[in-house]
């Protein structure tokens, strides 16, 4: 994955939008899709600002390979977000007691 493809991951996996990563790092949204359009990777000041807005490395976000423990953990979970995804989605449809009911199936499964 590329530099833009990566903070993508990020930001679905952490539920951010582009506006909001934006206004935290402190720049214009169009710099995004900018970024994105012409698959530039930022500035080091720029690319620093949306690494510490999403937890993780700069050098996470430039080559995919988690550089820390933290980015090694989170990496691990975004993979697992992004496998079940689809059955995430239509979890979060579901009322309170069809999902305490799911989780009750899923114990007594790994059981």
């Amino acid at each position: 994955m590329n530099f833009w493809e990566i903070v993508s991951s990020e930001l679905e996996y952490k539920n951010i939008d582009r506006k909001e990563l934006a206004a935290k790092a402190g720049f214009n949204v169009s710099n995004i899709s900018k970024g994105i359009r012409e698959n530039n990777i930022p500035s080091a000041d720029t690319a620093y600002k949306i690494a510490t807005v999403l937890g993780v490395s700069v050098e996470y976000l430039v080559t995919g390979i988690p550089a820390h423990n933290s980015d090694k953990a989170l990496s691990s979970e975004i993979q697992l977000f992004h496998k079940y995804r689809s059955i995430l989605k239509k979890i979060d449809k579901l009322n309170k007691n069809e999902i305490e009911g799911i989780e009750l199936l899923l114990d007594k499964l790994a059981e």
